[in-house]
């Protein structure tokens, strides 16, 4: 495939995955961001700082080498652009990444080093989610942790950052996104059985 329409593809899927999980709520405002890869080349094309997902057009796409120097595009790329770096760099399978403050996950990573897979579905599609305590947003001081995490895990297709959300990465962005989607689900999930199971051992419940 020529490089230009491998670029042109990447695009649209990025494009058409921005606007889904706008439309759906998984990140509203300006945050959040996603990547793919091109084919063929050491490059990534990622979505631009400060752009809304909803208002995403190939303009606020920019072309990074792996390196991080920027080729194509206009504005700075995502400032977790490190974070992209570093998961394609460990993980030459990986063909996007999908970065979302979605608020269940957020929520349900402040109780434990994971979020715990209490579907099925979650169990069989994710295995474990865990959690990364650090300070902060992905910066490239946090990224040592990062890289230990997915060492020491080779199967982990996504992870939540504590109090910043989740980081999913996969063989599409499409499926990277429903991932993400997967987290979020499973979080809400968790966090009200959690607090189903609390409020039913409470003893002021019947008072």
């Amino acid at each position: 495939m020529p490089k230009s329409e491998a670029v042109t593809q990447v695009k649209q899927a990025l494009l058409a995955n921005a606007k889904r999980a706008y439309e759906i709520r998984l990140q509203t405002g300006n945050g959040g961001n996603l990547s793919g890869r091109i084919p063929g080349a050491d490059q990534i094309i990622i979505k631009a700082s400060g752009c809304s997902f909803d208002q995403c057009t190939a303009d606020s796409l920019v072309t990074v080498t792996l390196n991080g120097e920027i080729v194509a595009g206009d504005g700075l790329p995502s400032r977790e652009l490190a974070t992209h770096l570093l998961i394609y760099k460990l993980r030459p399978n990986v063909q996007a990444v999908f970065h979302s403050h979605s608020p269940w996950a957020i929520l349900c990573a402040s109780l434990d080093d994971a979020i715990p897979t209490v579907t099925l579905h979650a169990r069989s599609k994710l295995g474990r989610i865990p959690v990364l305590k650090l300070s902060g947003e992905s910066t490239t001081a946090n990224l040592p942790a990062i890289e230990a995490l997915l060492t020491a895990d080779p199967n982990l297709r996504a992870f939540v950052q504590e109090r910043h959300g989740i980081f999913s990465f996969a063989h599409s962005i499409e499926l990277a996104r429903y991932n993400a989607e997967l987290v979020e689900e499973t979080a809400q999930i968790a966090w009200s059985m959690a607090l189903r199971e609390e409020l039913a051992l409470s003893p002021e419940r019947d008072a």
